[in-house]
């Protein structure tokens, strides 16, 4: 250091002393007439200074307190948070902490109460709260509950915030934790709110969407299964129509026939010189055929025709008992009609016949046709109608099963 530093610094010294004397010259004539003089006025102001760091260390002494206050609060547990939010929507923990009033926490608890499709329930934690703390305390919580769609959780300061659903996944909880982020603690719940809010009600109308898109599926799949079996019962009414009226037409052609067979014969049964037995051999082949033609008219489905069949059975073999009794002849056994043709009466005899492609076996027969079998001959076999053709009664469907004749010959077909 130089001389001339050392010479200076004292003189500045100086200089520096006499301006702190000066000034507090020019304070004293200053003050009012009852001031202190100037070292009562300098003892003042080391008071003053005292006193004011007094106050702050008193000051910081509290805080400290309020602090250790706070910090020795209880957490609240499951089960008290639970209850809290049993009647309403938002449950602020003791320890939080959190600069919420009265008037703030009834304006979320609103907000929140509005938002009936997310169903949200909000607890305010502390700050230093982990996120695995807050995971199982809210799924305790919502467990303890028993209604809510959704529970979340935040920071006393807004900065951290979480949250479980049964409307919304992981990834949108995220995704509106992440755009409420920056709120302050008030703003954050209610805007999450209406986020979740909107974004349930979209779901829901995604899923009203599909939902609909698959009754309108189901809607046609069953529309078409009843279009088929509406269809398919038709078909099945006009197959069973046609087969009908083509078994009608064929027990028609007998039931005429017969008819015809008693008019050619004319036989006056008032007549007093007729044999009692042979007028009444008559009488019931017309009794016979007049119950044939009813019973052709009522049928309505195939095995309607067994009626007709028997008639027609009973009608033939008296008409050729009535023809005996005219001939002088013996009245023949009542046998089964003619398997070829039942038009042909009552049978004479069994004969042995194979069908076409099958194993010959006994039926009975009509003379005229036994004689052909027995020759080797074709016998005369019924011709029924069938569509637009003609074909044996046998072979003409299952309209023709229930008829005596037919049966015989479908056991007889079916041993082939």
């Amino acid at each position: 250091m130089s001389s001339a530093t050392r010479t200076v610094r004292p003189v500045l010294r100086a200089a520096l002393s006499a301006t702190i004397l000066a000034v507090a010259a020019l304070a004293g004539l200053a003050a009012p007439a009852l001031a202190t003089p100037a070292h009562a006025a300098t003892a003042q102001a080391t008071t003053a200074q005292a006193t004011t760091a007094q106050a702050m260390n008193a000051r910081a002494t509290s805080t400290q307190a309020l602090t250790a206050q706070a910090a020795r609060l209880p957490a609240d547990n499951v089960g008290q948070i639970a209850h809290g939010l049993l009647g309403s929507r938002l449950y602020v923990t003791t320890d939080s902490g959190a600069n919420l009033s009265s008037a703030d926490q009834q304006q979320i608890r609103s907000a929140l109460d509005g938002d009936q499709d997310a169903d949200i329930r909000a607890v305010v934690v502390r700050n230093d709260v982990s996120g695995p703390q807050v995971g199982q305390m809210l799924k305790a919580v919502a467990n303890r509950v028993g209604k809510g769609q959704t529970y979340v959780a935040i920071t006393a300061d807004g900065t951290r915030m979480g949250g479980i659903s049964k409307k919304l996944d992981t990834s949108e909880i995220n995704q509106l934790v992440t755009r409420t982020d920056g709120s302050p603690l008030k703003q954050r719940l209610v805007q999450f709110g209406n986020l979740a809010e909107k974004k349930a009600d979209d779901k829901a109308k995604s899923g009203a969407v599909v939902g609909y898109v698959v009754i309108g599926v189901l809607i046609v799949i069953a529309a078409a299964v009843v279009s088929v079996v509406l269809v398919a019962r038709r078909r099945r009414r006009e197959r069973h129509a046609r087969q009908m009226a083509d078994l009608k037409r064929g027990v028609q052609e007998d039931v005429t026939l017969l008819g015809e067979d008693i008019a050619r014969l004319d036989l006056n049964v008032m007549d007093p010189g007729l044999d009692p037995d042979t007028r009444g051999d008559y009488e019931r082949a017309m009794n016979s055929y007049d119950k044939a033609k009813a019973a052709t008219e009522r049928a309505a489905k195939p095995q309607d025709m067994q009626a007709v069949t028997t008639a027609l059975e009973d009608g033939r073999y008296y008409m050729t008992a009535t023809r005996a009794r005219l001939a002088g002849e013996p009245v023949p056994e009542r046998r089964p009609p003619c398997f070829f043709n039942p038009q042909h009466g009552p049978s004479v005899q069994d004969v042995t016949w194979a069908p076409p492609g099958g194993v010959a076996r006994s039926v009975p027969a009509c003379a005229a046709d036994a004689r052909a079998v027995l020759a080797g001959h074709d016998p005369d076999v019924r011709m029924v109608p069938y569509g637009d053709a003609r074909r044996p009664y046998w072979d003409a469907g299952p309209a023709y099963a229930p008829t005596p004749a037919a049966t015989t010959t479908a056991t007889a077909v079916s041993t082939c």
